[in-house]
């Protein structure tokens, strides 16, 4: 993890010198922050384990807020390159149903590049990373992998526009630590933000919206779901 958030800080900083250095030949740079505030769901299926009935569940966190900086990248020939990094300013607190609590911190890495074949369409490829660590435990859970999507824009006066993005993530799930020797497995899923973005200034701009996440493991079915609303901030350098 460490050598994704050094990679992660050193193409931002890349980024945002060249966006600086090639501003006068139509690049636009975009530096902001996030908040995602979310819970997470965690569903566990019933199944048959060493012949035994195992029955399965369902549990919710408490509400916790994800924040951290964005970068973008735009360039004249319609190409786009984005990263941020985005971490809890509190635990998912989950209480099961024998007054067992469990605290989990998350740390969040996407980089993505993208081009927008029409103004209003785009597409894109991507790398993500989500990294988890319940302290009573000190299991680590990490979901990674490619991710595709598309982004698409309805405008709706000169300040004002609706948005929408949808990602198919071709993630793994591994976990480390704990009592257990390690697992991995495939665990696709795929990412739905819709929302409102509004232009204050010419360099300074605001969006709210909604965003839903969810991963399956393909051998488990054991299904990861967190959704809440997502607020951001953003200034053109």
């Amino acid at each position: 993890m460490r050598r994704i958030l050094i990679g992660v800080t050193a193409a931002l900083l890349l980024i945002a010198g060249s966006g600086a250095v090639h501003a006068e030949d139509g690049n636009r740079v975009e530096a902001g922050v996030k908040w995602w505030v979310n819970d997470w769901t965690h569903d566990v299926p019933t199944r048959i384990v060493g012949g035994q009935f195992v029955p399965g569940g369902s549990i919710t966190s408490d509400t916790t807020v994800l924040f951290g900086p964005e970068i973008k990248v735009k360039f004249p020939n319609h190409v786009f390159v984005q990263a941020s990094y985005l971490f809890s300013l509190s635990d998912y607190t989950f209480s099961d149903n024998f007054n067992t609590t469990f605290n989990d911190s998350r740390q969040d890495v996407d980089v993505a590049i993208g081009y927008m074949i029409v103004p209003e369409f785009g597409v894109l490829a991507g790398y993500k990373n989500s990294a988890f660590h319940e302290k009573e435990t000190g299991i680590k859970d990490t979901v990674y992998g490619p991710v595709v999507g598309m982004i698409a824009i309805a405008p709706m006066y000169y300040n004002a526009s609706f948005y929408g993005k949808l990602n198919y993530l071709i993630t793994r799930f591994k976990q480390q630590g704990g009592a257990s020797d390690g697992f991995q497995e495939d665990s696709p899923g795929w990412t739905l933000e819709v929302g409102f973005k509004y232009d204050f200034t010419r360099q300074f701009s605001g969006t709210f919206g909604y965003k839903y996440e969810t991963n399956t493991g393909n051998n488990s079915d054991v299904q990861d779901s967190f959704s809440g609303l997502i607020f951001g901030a953003t200034l053109a350098l």
